[in-house]
């Protein structure tokens, strides 16, 4: 399994922060624990849309080293949904179109169980 991390573009308390995700969450939960991360700061349904850790610009560069992925947008979307539950065909319609426009590697996420609540983000 491969443990992901995203750009760290979304700002809050003044810093920006990054996604730490994984279709495999012990695998993540791991690696959050390598990474120095407290496992309490690990956010899943109801109370985020998605199971992820959220890391500062820093600890990205930091997971980065330890061997997590770069993730692009598709990627992050294709995770997400997938462990949500909601990657439906339309939806990978849409990553392959996209990928295909931005000239960016397909990269399938393995089958997760479902979590239930999705992720809606603009433009997807």
């Amino acid at each position: 399994m491969t443990v992901y991390v995203d750009e760290a573009i979304h700002p809050w308390r003044g810093r920006l922060w990054a996604h730490l995700f994984s279709t495999d969450l012990d695998e993540l939960h791991a690696f959050a624990g390598r990474l120095g991360l407290s496992r309490s700061w690990f956010q899943s349904p109801p109370k985020a849309s998605w199971p992820h850790y959220d890391v500062v610009e820093g600890r990205r560069f930091q997971a980065l080293r330890l061997g997590a992925v770069a993730a692009d947008r598709c990627t992050t979307l294709e995770v997400a949904w997938t462990l949500q539950g909601a990657l439906t065909p339309e939806r990978i319609g849409r990553l392959a179109a996209r990928r295909a426009a931005l000239a960016l590697p397909a990269a399938p996420p393995a089958r997760v169980e479902e979590t239930g609540k999705q992720m809606a983000l603009p433009g997807f």
